[in-house]
Formats: C-alpha cells, sequence, structure tokens
C-alpha cells in the first residue's frame, strides 16, 4: 500500500500520528484511495492527505490440513524453483550442458527440500497440523486532510459521487446504531404494538364534572356526589309551610 516515489517526510512525522481533519470514513482501502486519487486529478496537495487504518485486526486463514505427502510435495515444489534458479547461475559461468546442469540442480533441490520439510514436520506433529497464512486487517479507513487544506478537500471531495454516500453508510464497530434502523430488542417478525385507546368518560358520570368514571360500588371515584333536589319536590316543600297568623303581620 505504499510506493517509494515522492518526497518521503521527516522523521519527526513518521514517528506521529497525522494531525488534521478526517474528510471520510470507508469501510475497504480502495474506497479510501479512490478519495485521494481523486483529489490527485484535480491539481491539490495530496502531500497533506494520509490514509489511517483503524481497528487492526491478525488475521490468520487456514489454507490446508498438514500430512506427510502433503509435506513432501510442497517441499519439493519449493526445491525445485530454488533449483531452477541455482541451475541458471551455474550455466552461465561453467561451460558444458547447461540443460543437464539445470536438471541436476533441480533433483538436488527437490530431494533436500522435501528432507528438510519433512524432519520438520515430524518434530512438531500434533502441535500445528495445518498450513495458514497471516495478514492485518483494518476494520475502517479514515481520509484524514490538513487543517489548512481542509475546506479546499472537502469541496473537491463534496462533487466525488461515492465520498459522501459511501461515508455515511459506513458503520464501525463502535458507531452508534442509526435512528432509521429498527432497536436490537424487537425481533424481526414480531407484530406493531397495538395504539393505545385513550380513555373515555362512562356513560354514567354526571354531567359537567370531568369524564371519570364510578367506583365497581356506586361510588364516585373522587370526591363525594351531591345529588340536587328535583324542582316538584321544591315546590312542595314551598307550598307544605305555614303561613304566619295576621297578629304577626301587623305586628
Amino acid at each position: 500500500m505504499s510506493t517509494p516515489f515522492g518526497s518521503p517526510k521527516s522523521s519527526n512525522d513518521l514517528l506521529s500520528l497525522p494531525r488534521g481533519e478526517v474528510l471520510g470514513r470507508y469501510e475497504s482501502y480502495l474506497d479510501a484511495q479512490k478519495v485521494v486519487d481523486y483529489l490527485a486529478d484535480n491539481d491539490f496537495p495530496v502531500s497533506n492527505v494520509s490514509i489511517i487504518g483503524c481497528d487492526l485486526k491478525s488475521v490468520e486463514r487456514v489454507t490446508a490440513k498438514l500430512s506427510y505427502p502433503r509435506v513432501a510435495l510442497s517441499g519439493a515444489a519449493q526445491g525445485a524453483m530454488f533449483g531452477i534458479f541455482v541451475g541458471l547461475l551455474l550455466s552461465l559461468f561453467n561451460e558444458g550442458n547447461p540443460l543437464g546442469q539445470i536438471l541436476s540442480s533441480v533433483a538436488l533441490g527437490m530431494a533436500i527440500w522435501m528432507i528438510v520439510g519433512v524432519v520438520g514436520y515430524s518434530f512438531r506433529r500434533g502441535k500445528r497440523d495445518f498450513s495458514s497464512s497471516n495478514q492485518f486487517l483494518a476494520g475502517y479507513y479514515d481520509v484524514v486532510v490538513s487543517f489548512e487544506h481542509a475546506p479546499a478537500a472537502r469541496r473537491l471531495a463534496s462533487s466525488l459521487p461515492m465520498s459522501r454516500v459511501q461515508a455515511e453508510h459506513v458503520t464501525p464497530a463502535w458507531a452508534p446504531p442509526r435512528q432509521d434502523q429498527t432497536p436490537p430488542s424487537e425481533s424481526a417478525g414480531s407484530a406493531p404494538a397495538a395504539p393505545q385507546e385513550e380513555p373515555t368518560p362512562s356513560a354514567g358520570a354526571a354531567p359537567g364534572s370531568p369524564g371519570y368514571g364510578d367506583l365497581p360500588d356506586g361510588r364516585p371515584q373522587f370526591g363525594v356526589r351531591v345529588t340536587e333536589p328535583a324542582p316538584e319536590a321544591q315546590k312542595q316543600d314551598g307550598a307544605g309551610e305555614p303561613e304566619p297568623a295576621e297578629d304577626e303581620k301587623r305586628d
């Protein structure tokens, strides 16, 4: 991912992380490389741009199970390549049949590498019976631009179709969930919750009172119910009262 061309930076810059503004965050190195290539095509000083791989992980990929025949064949192949190289060198400096020198070197190389491979496998048998390849991978990549060139880089990157769209959809391991995503507590097949109905006033509520129903035993839920007398009862009460005597009127 590095090229030997270009002016090397000072030793102080190589021993510290680049300082600047994060122009974008991308899931793959190729996406981050496209942004830097686009800036370079538009005559941007890319010496102020850095690609930082974050959340590094060591990945060991198991390729095959080892056995004595497989180890012997692998050693023979490596020995043949080494024998061809040695045979070509000998044929350049020695007189004679070059093909014979190459074939003899190949046979000798295959024999030596097969013996070395089988002996080495016999010592570690039972501890590591598989072959693998190791590599370091980053979870995401940040394109960092120095502070003084950040506005110009942001203006150029905004015209790149993939820069802004893909950067927004990147979800690092530590990033909070987006609002448009379904919460993890809700399963995919669960039905949506029914809307809650608003409480309606009871049919037996008194007119003019708030919409609260009575208790099961008939009592009001709040306070004490006061019943107003009917108009006919008031008239009967007024008619039954005795009229004052005439002497009392004269007084």
